[in-house]
């Protein structure tokens, strides 16, 4: 493919993402926000100034504005008012839940009476997520299968807790878990957008889901350190090993792409892989620097600072790498994508 046109096909990359963060972002500043103060201003110790951030610069914008908006562009339909509203609610609960079980330490038979309404808010962190919840759940039912993600996404909160409980977990446990955990995610988030899906779209997304929880680890590696969890970067003495095994599942997730329904499944991972799979590429390259620096030539997360470990994607060379790569196709996984 001619130079040029690969580099306004990547304008045009870039061009989509942006406009849709712009749109997320004017969203949450008139409808979001304005539903949330009431329960932040007169909230107890249960939500913080971490929990909105979280809400209002995380949850409740990247996964509408980016995993929304691809959605709805591999559907061939743009996102309707209700579909964001409710996307963006749906999101913004997921933290939340998070901290029910990470946090507050509510057993399982707790949040799904939460979820069920079975049990009266007696916080806030539980009054908001009635509010999501209840705001929105009419319109999920209308989704096929929708109630079945919301529990597995449940059991498998549940399940990670109970297994870190246990101790350390060795690298196909920390590999299970990292999969379903993003997996079911996956799972329950596209069913907002998605009325019916095949068999062979589910096993795409709970791929393409568990690949995206993998990434959220890599990026999110110092901040795991601090919090004590094990992950499969936590964990890890090879960045090469790492490495491997993420371009294995890529490779896994293209292959898989093929038994798909959609078409544009291809333009959607070209949008995936500039959005998330360039930019982890980028991170690994800056931990096995800090590995092949090492005396013992072994990655020892725990020994480096704060500066080594943060992937800073907004100074000018990582930006240039990413797109590099885009146009290139520089990376292994990325020459099954192209055309």
């Amino acid at each position: 493919m001619n130079l040029w046109l690969k580099f306004f096909k990547l304008l045009y990359k870039v061009f989509f993402v942006g406009s849709a963060v712009l749109h997320q972002k004017f969203f949450i500043k008139r409808h979001l926000i304005p539903q949330l103060k009431p329960f932040f201003e007169n909230s107890d110790h249960t939500l913080t100034a971490t929990d909105y951030k979280k809400i209002t610069r995380y949850y409740g914008l990247i996964v509408p504005a980016i995993l929304g908006e691809l959605i709805c562009f591999l559907r061939k339909e743009k996102m309707t008012f209700e579909e964001r509203k409710y996307s963006t609610y749906q999101c913004s609960l997921t933290g939340l839940v998070d901290d029910f079980f990470d946090i507050q330490e509510y057993t399982l038979d707790e949040v799904r009476q939460m979820v069920s309404f079975e049990k009266p808010p007696i916080n806030s962190s539980e009054k908001l997520s009635e509010f999501l919840h209840r705001e929105s759940v009419h319109f999920y039912n209308t989704r096929e299968g929708y109630l079945k993600s919301l529990d597995d996404v449940l059991c498998v909160q549940e399940d990670s807790r109970q297994q870190f409980h246990q101790g350390v977990l060795n690298k196909e446990q920390l590999l299970d878990l990292t999969i379903r955990k993003g997996g079911e995610s996956f799972l329950y988030f596209i069913r907002l957008y998605l009325k019916k899906v095949t068999p062979q779209d589910d096993d795409f997304f709970y791929l393409l889901g568990g690949i995206t929880q993998f990434s959220n680890d890599i990026f999110d590696l110092y901040e795991d350190l601090q919090e004590n969890v094990d992950t499969l970067l936590t964990t890890s003495t090879s960045i090469k090993e790492v490495k491997n095994l993420y371009y294995s599942l890529i490779r896994q997730l293209f292959e898989k792409s093929t038994d798909t329904s959609f078409q544009k499944i291809g333009s959607f991972l070209e949008f995936y892989s500039i959005g998330v799979f360039n930019r982890c590429v980028i991170c690994l390259d800056q931990y096995e620097s800090l590995q092949k620096s090492s005396p013992s030539g072994i990655f020892q997360p725990k020994l480096y600072s704060r500066s080594d470990l943060i992937c800073d994607m907004e100074k000018p060379s990582n930006l240039i790498r990413s797109f590099t790569i885009d146009i290139k196709k520089e990376i292994n996984y990325s020459s099954i994508s192209s055309k």
